[in-house]
């Protein structure tokens, strides 16, 4: 679907002059300058909100153990937070 916007002329110029020297079209310089999308309802805005009530470990992948258990007992300890309301 497209639309018929009607500008005064002293305003398309300026524009058409902008996008000129941006080189781009005044259409692709319109496109640019709008702010961006709306994000969906509850949908999340940070990795705090992504990963809230998550807790886990990440494996580096490398077969070495860099120090013992750690990663296990770090996610007991987390869990116990979490478990007890102070996370």
């Amino acid at each position: 679907m497209s639309h018929l916007l009607e500008i005064p002329d002293d305003l398309y110029t300026a524009l058409q002059a902008a996008a000129e020297a941006c080189g781009t079209t005044p259409l692709g310089w319109v496109a640019v300058h709008l702010p961006p999308a709306a994000e969906p309802a509850g949908a999340p805005k940070t990795l705090a909100e992504l990963f809230a009530g998550r807790v886990g470990r990440i494996r580096s992948g490398g077969t070495e153990r860099l120090s013992e258990a750690c990663g296990e007992k770090f996610t007991d300890y987390v869990e116990a937070k979490r478990k007890g309301g102070h996370l």
